[in-house]
Parts: C-alpha cells; sequence; structure tokens
C-alpha cells in the first residue's frame, strides 16, 4: 500500500523567510514581498519630549502638510502640533497644543483628521469631521529657523463654527470636513477647499482663502464646469480631497454618491470643474475606497487609479472633458471577488498625497512611477502593500496578526504597522538632507519613524525565497512524489519571476516542480525528507505574491510502489466477463 500525506504551508512549519512575509488572519493566508524599511533600521524612532503631540496622525491624506522644514500634523484625540525636521534626522517641536479646535463661541476639542495650508501666505486651517468649528494659524515666523507660532484668535463673525458660510442661512456651509477618518480640506495656492461631511451644499464647490475671502461655485452652472464637459448630476458628501500639484487640480471625492470630480486651474481666480461619471461608466457612485494615483502626471496626467464602489479602478479620464464616462481599463475588486483577493472593507487607502515623481516633499516611490502603495485603514491591511493593476488585484495582508517575516535582512526587523496611515513621505531638512517619515495611528503609529533616503524604507526587497520543511512520512517512508497545491494562483508580475523547488533530502539537492501542471512530480532520487522552496526575483516596486481566499499553499506528497517507479515495467490488466 503507499503511503501519501497532506499538509498545509504555513507559518507553523516554514523553516526560512528571505525577503518575504507569511500571514494567516480570519482564515486569509498571505505570501508576500516586504519593504527595506522596519523597526530595526531607523534612523529616529520617536519616544517622547519633542515627539508628543499632534502625533496620533489618522487623518489621510491631509492629516499632515509640509512647507520645506516645517511639519504639521493633526492627531486623532491630541491635537495640533508644528515640528522642525533638524539636518541631523531629529524634529524639533515649535508649537503644539491639544484642544486646537474652536468650536461654537466657547468650546474647544482635540480629535482632527485635516489640516491644510497657503504656502504662499504662511497660513493654515485646521478642522475635524465629526464636529463643527475651524482654526486658522500663521507660521510665517517659524521660517528661516524661526520659532514663533501664532494661533489665531477665535473666529468672531456671527457663526464662528462655520468655516465657509457664516452669513449664509441657504444651508451652503462648511461646518466640519471629510469623513471617518479622511480629509476633507486640500490647499490649492492659497484657496483651501473644503467638502462638507453632511449634504449641506447641493451640487457646489467650497473654497477659501485663510483670510476670509470665500467663495461657493455652482458646479451646475455653465460658468464653473468647464466648456464641452457635463454639469454635476448627483449630490454627493463625505468628500475626501486630493491635489495634484503637477497639474493645478482638486479631485473631488464622495463617500456616497456623485463620484466624481476635478477641479481644474485649482489654484487661479477662476477654476474649471470636469464632471467625471463614474456611475455611467458602470461601475458605482459611491467612493468608498480613497484614494488616488496618477502613475505619470506629467504625460498622461488624465490616467488615473481613483476608489469606487467595492474596487479599485484605473481609468482615462479624457472622454470626460466632451461630456462622456470615463474609459475604465482596470479594476481591483473586493467583495466580488473573493476568490481573488482579499476581503477587505469598503474603507481601504492606496495612493499618495502627492502626485509629482521629483523633489520633496514627495511620497512616491523614486524611480518606479508605477508603484502604487496601500495604506492602513479601520485596522485592515495594517502593513504596507501594493496594488497590482496588471493582475487586477492588491499585495497586502489583512492584518499583522499571526504574521512571520523576514526580520534580517538589511537589519530592517519587523514591518512598520498601524490601524490608520499614510504613506511615508519624503522631506528636506533646512541644509538639503533628505529622511522618510512615516506617521500613522494605533500599534507603531502615535509616533514619527524616520529613515535615512539612501536606506530605501519604501522599496521592496524584491528578490525572497520561503522554504517550508521538514516533511516526512510513517516509518521513515522513501517520499518519491509530490504536488504543490495552489501555487499555480501565484501572481507574477511582468519582469518578475516565481519558481517552485522541491526537494525529497532535505534540501542537499532541489528538482523543480511545475506550478502550472496539475500533475505531481515524480522526484529522480531516493529521499525520505521533503523541503519546499519558493524563489521569487522582483524589483524594488514589485515582486510575485500569494494572496487570498483560495486556500492556503499546500504539499500532497507520497511513496510510490515500485512498479509505478519503474518505466521498464508493463503493467497487463486481466479482463473478466461478467455474467
Amino acid at each position: 500500500m503507499a503511503n501519501f500525506k497532506t499538509v498545509l504551508l504555513d507559518n507553523s512549519n516554514d523553516l526560512s523567510l528571505t525577503g518575504c512575509a507569511i500571514a494567516a488572519s480570519r482564515g486569509q493566508f498571505g505570501l508576500i514581498p516586504v519593504f527595506k524599511g522596519g523597526m530595526s533600521n531607523l534612523h529616529t524612532s520617536s519616544s517622547s519630549g519633542e515627539y508628543d503631540g499632534g502625533d496620533r496622525v489618522i487623518g489621510f491624506p491631509n492629516g499632515y502638510e509640509i512647507d520645506g522644514d516645517l511639519l504639521f500634523t493633526v492627531g486623532w484625540g491630541d491635537g495640533f502640533a508644528c515640528r522642525r525636521l533638524n539636518n541631523d534626522g531629529t524634529l524639533t517641536k515649535i508649537f503644539q497644543e491639544t484642544q486646537f479646535l474652536y468650536r461654537d463661541t466657547s468650546a474647544t476639542y482635540n480629535h482632527l483628521q485635516s489640516v491644510a495650508i497657503d504656502k504662499i501666505n504662511k497660513k493654515g486651517v485646521v478642522m475635524t469631521y465629526n464636529v463643527n468649528g475651524y482654526t486658522t494659524f500663521d507660521y510665517s515666523g517659524c521660517l528661516n529657523g524661526g520659532t514663533t507660532f501664532v494661533k489665531d484668535a477665535r473666529p468672531s463673525h456671527s457663526n464662528p463654527q462655520y468655516f465657509i458660510g457664516s452669513s449664509n442661512t441657504s444651508g451652503s456651509t462648511i461646518r466640519r470636513v471629510g469623513n471617518s477618518y479622511t480629509s476633507g480640506l486640500v490647499a490649492a495656492g492659497q484657496w483651501i477647499y473644503a467638502g462638507e461631511h453632511n449634504a449641506r451644499h447641493y451640487k457646489k464647490l467650497m473654497r477659501r482663502t485663510v483670510s476670509g475671502t470665500e467663495e461657493i461655485l455652482d458646479m451646475t452652472s455653465s460658468s464653473v464646469y468647464k466648456s464641452g464637459t457635463s454639469p454635476i448630476d448627483r449630490n454627493g458628501y463625505r468628500h475626501t480631497l486630493f491635489y495634484d500639484e503637477v497639474n493645478d487640480r482638486v479631485f473631488w471625492f464622495p463617500f456616497y454618491n456623485a463620484m466624481f470630480t476635478v477641479v481644474e486651474d485649482a489654484s487661479s481666480a477662476s477654476p474649471r470643474t470636469i464632471w467625471c461619471d463614474v456611475a455611467d461608466a458602470g461601475e458605482g457612485d459611491d467612493g468608498y475606497e480613497q484614494g488616488l494615483f496618477i502613475e505619470d502626471p506629467v504625460n498622461a496626467p488624465n490616467i488615473i487609479c481613483t476608489g469606487g464602489s467595492s474596487r479599485l479602478l484605473k481609468m482615462d479620464i479624457t472622454p470626460c472633458f466632451s461630456g462622456n464616462p470615463p474609459t475604465i481599463q482596470k479594476r481591483v475588486e473586493f467583495f466580488n471577488n473573493w476568490a481573488n483577493n482579499f476581503e477587505v472593507p469598503v474603507n481601504f487607502r492606496f495612493g499618495n498625497k502627492y502626485q509629482k515623481t521629483t523633489g520633496t516633499p514627495m511620497d512616491k516611490l523614486p524611480g518606479y512611477p508605477s508603484h502604487c502603495v496601500t495604506s492602513p485603514d479601520r485596522g485592515w491591511a495594517t502593513i504596507r502593500g501594493f496594488v497590482d493593476f496588471e493582475n487586477e488585484q492588491t499585495a497586502i495582508v489583512l492584518r499583522h496578526d499571526n504574521i512571520t517575516e523576514d526580520t534580517t535582512t538589511g537589519g530592517r526587523g519587523r514591518s512598520y504597522r498601524s490601524d490608520y496611515g499614510s504613506p511615508m513621505v519624503l522631506m528636506s531638512s533646512a541644509n538639503g538632507t533628505n529622511y522618510w517619515i512615516q506617521m500613522g495611528y494605533s500599534n507603531d503609529g502615535h509616533s514619527f519613524k524616520i529613515w535615512e533616503e539612501t536606506d530605501y524604507p519604501n522599496q521592496l526587497i524584491g528578490n525572497w525565497e520561503a522554504v517550508f520543511g521538514t516533511f516526512t512520512l510513517a516509518n521513515s517512508a522513501n517520499i518519491d512524489q509530490v504536488y504543490v497545491g495552489n501555487s499555480n494562483n501565484f501572481k507574477v508580475p511582468s519582469g518578475c519571476t516565481l519558481t517552485v523547488y522541491v526537494s525529497n533530502d532535505n534540501g542537499s539537492t532541489w528538482e523543480t516542480f511545475d506550478r502550472t501542471s496539475d500533475e505531481s512530480h515524480t522526484f529522480g532520487t531516493s529521499g525520505t525528507q521533503l523541503r519546499v522552496k519558493f524563489t521569487a526575483t522582483g524589483q524594488p516596486d514589485m515582486a510575485p505574491y500569494y494572496i487570498g481566499n483560495k486556500g492556503f499553499l499546500f504539499v500532497s506528497y507520497g511513496s510510490m510502489h515500485d512498479a509505478a517507479k519503474n518505466s521498464n515495467i508493463k503493467f497487463k490488466i486481466t479482463r473478466k466477463r461478467l455474467r
């Protein structure tokens, strides 16, 4: 009788991991590449003192702002702070106040998720999504090494909690912005665009200067929407705002209804809106997945990646300039495609705050413009991952629970993890020294983690390897055949490779397993100890990965009868007539 056995490949039987991680949380398995930046090769790891306050950065993408060597942050529960990045890669706190937000005539508040700054006039504003109110400030005295930060006095107009529409009683007001916990403020030049949390501005776009000039733009008016485009035909709310400074465009994404509006010439006196009707493209009205990614903002500014109704979309918005729906090029589905992707919740973060690919501040991967990073939200996707639009999948693990990873390569330690966050950002000190800074909320968040630029912390290790074993049969029987189950479901991006090796002599010799085949591999040698090895070649921005609900990787292996192993032995089947 042949001896046979099946075993799952997981973090209970991995022998070595190089450049990768294994995760199994909520029944979802992942074998993914890891990034070079970890918790042990940090340049600066904040702890207390200069790093306390305004460090619980939950907002995306504008939970922070940067002007030169100045870093402005808003925290969920610890208010607002302004810090300077020093030449040695440390931070110095210039100003911090927990109860920073003015509410009505007397109250203040400390849970903040939106900040925007006017770099022309050196002014800024802070708001949140769940209470009415705003606070403005002047940071001109912090330039060139200065330390004078001015928090403006409480607004004195009749409705001091209204950022826009203080004298407007028709409902077109901005009292609180964004969503939980995305940012509803963004700056374009001296104009601060604000997206209301509630549906208070019917098909209107609201903006204001910090000094007080405000505009309420009716997006159904031909004087507002760009000639040749269509007026908006749905009313959205709970907006997340992004700014593409390369093309001077504000992107206006509602969580509910009306996906989405582009504001062209956003910093000018005469902005124009372009209505991008994603619903008419067959992809739904809601922007549950929050993000913006423009691979080539210079040469292809209209090819963009956005969220959608339980999916991520790569699209060409050029048709929108002539009144037509966008052209969908790629879609990464979530809830409707569990077989090929993680079951991620509708609140999902991806893309970048800054779309530019050079200079500082910048949160893209230099030299690799197609790398679209993921960020955590609501305790999901807590470790940095990436979007693979080529294969229409996300390379992330659901959580860091039950994870085993390479902690030694490059002295990286384990991966940074947070429950909410944004991509790490490259920032310059006064003398032009650049550092990567990571902020977030919960776990390793509530802090500032800083890497040197030349550590390339947001690059994948790329080439990775995972070895599993050692597996045996009862009575130390020979292992003559093996099948590596689900290995055909690896995603291998262009320019990458994934090879599966098997050994029945405990790794002394290796044979290649054809992962595209449905047949078992028969060993050419005799042995009793099985090992399985996955070897990947990748790039700093992309590498092979296995992820999803198709189940764990597994091996089925066993011994064979001598007759089955010997091709020279012929088989004879005796036929009998049944009567």
